[in-house]
C-alpha cells in the first residue's frame, strides 16, 4: 500500500520518466501510480471516442478494429515484470549517455487484455512475412532530425506467443494515460521498450523494421 513519502522518484521532466521507489520493489505488485514511467515523447492526448487500431501490411485483408472489438477477443491476464534496458544507466564507468536512470525504471503489475494471436490469427497472414511492427500514437523529433512516431517490431514468432498481449487493463483498473491509455502491447520477457504504449497501428513486414527506435 502507498504511504505518504511514497512517491515517483523523477528522472526527466519533459518527457516524463521517473522511477519507481526502491522499497515499492519489495512488493510482488507494483501500484500503478509507483509503476516507472518511460517516455520517449510527450504523453499523447488519448480519447476512446473515435480510437481505432489499423493493422495492415503483408496480408490478405487489412483490418480497423475499435477497441470494444479487441475487448470482446478472450481476455487473459498475466503477472508482467517490466524494466527499461537502460535501468542503472547511472552507475555505469566510464558514464554512458541516455536516461540517468539509478535502479528504479523496472515495476511489476497485472495487465489484462488479449493475447495478440487472437488478432493476427483473424488475418490471411503472406508466407514471407518476418516480423510485426508496432506503432504508438507518440511523436517527435529524434537526434537525427526526423519527426517520427515511437515503432517497434517484433519477430512473427515472437508476436504470435500466446503471452504476448494487446492490454487495455493494468491492476484491475483501466490503463492510465502515463502507460498507454486506450491500448498498449505488454511482451513478456523482453525489454519494457519492446511494449509500445498508446498503440494505434499494427504492421506485418515482409523485410526487417529499420527505424530509429529499432537500429539507432
Amino acid at each position: 500500500m502507498k504511504t505518504q513519502n511514497q512517491a515517483l522518484i523523477p528522472v526527466t521532466k519533459r518527457p516524463i520518466n521517473a522511477e519507481t521507489p526502491h522499497a515499492v520493489l519489495l512488493n510482488e505488485l507494483t501500484p500503478t501510480e509507483l509503476f516507472y514511467v518511460r517516455n520517449h515523447f510527450d504523453v499523447p492526448q488519448a480519447s476512446r471516442e473515435g480510437w481505432v487500431l489499423e493493422v495492415d501490411g503483408a496480408v490478405g485483408q487489412p483490418l480497423r478494429l475499435s477497441l470494444e472489438e479487441i475487448k470482446a477477443l478472450p481476455v487473459k491476464e498475466l503477472l508482467v515484470a517490466l524494466e527499461c534496458a537502460g535501468n542503472g544507466r547511472s552507475s555505469l564507468q566510464p558514464p554512458a549517455s541516455g536516461t540517468p536512470w539509478d535502479l528504479g525504471a523496472v515495476s511489476q503489475a497485472r495487465f489484462s487484455g488479449t493475447s495478440l494471436s487472437n488478432l493476427l490469427g483473424q488475418l490471411e497472414i503472406a508466407e514471407n512475412a518476418l516480423e510485426v511492427l508496432f506503432t504508438g500514437a507518440d511523436q517527435g523529433q529524434v537526434r537525427t532530425g526526423q519527426n517520427v512516431p515511437y515503432a517497434r517490431s517484433l519477430p512473427l514468432q515472437v508476436a504470435l506467443h500466446p503471452d504476448t498481449l494487446l492490454v487495455w487493463q493494468m491492476n484491475g483498473s483501466e490503463l492510465t494515460p502515463r502507460h498507454g491509455y486506450p491500448l498498449r502491447l505488454v511482451v513478456p520477457g523482453w525489454y519494457g521498450m519492446a511494449s509500445v504504449k498508446w498503440l494505434r497501428h499494427i504492421s506485418l513486414l515482409s523485410e526487417p523494421f529499420e527505424g530509429f527506435f529499432q537500429r539507432e
